[in-house]
């Protein structure tokens, strides 16, 4: 890879952490506002948990900084926010049509640029 020094590598974690962060407690905050319908939380509940998983993940590996280290964390991100992107989808079809559908739309752009940053 002709970007993987570690300067590059750490930019990347930094937005991995702070789009982690974020879809977690705006998932999670969504989630309890759709517990009327549980098909309608689930999406939620799965993006808000894949989230949780990064962000301790990030916090747990945070001081392992060689190229190494930093290329696994940030695969593993990647493939986490990827597992939210299936529960995303998932949430696109179910909600499909109703009042909860309000958030799906963003929050797949969200994703799509939180797996977009995998690759810059």
């Amino acid at each position: 890879m002709a970007n993987a020094t570690p300067q590059h590598e750490l930019e990347k974690r930094r937005v991995f952490a702070f789009l982690a962060v974020f879809f977690f407690i705006a998932m999670l905050l969504d989630a309890f506002g759709e517990l009327d319908v549980a098909s309608h939380a689930t999406d939620d509940f799965g993006i808000a948990a894949m989230a949780l998983i990064a962000v301790v993940y990030l916090a747990v590996s945070w001081k392992k900084v060689s190229i190494k280290s930093l290329l696994t964390q940030n695969n593993l991100v990647f493939a986490l926010f990827v597992v939210a992107l299936l529960f995303q989808v998932y949430g696109l079809f179910v909600e499909a049509g109703t009042n909860d559908f309000g958030d799906e739309i963003p929050v797949l752009i969200g994703l799509v640029i939180a797996l977009a940053n995998r690759f810059t």
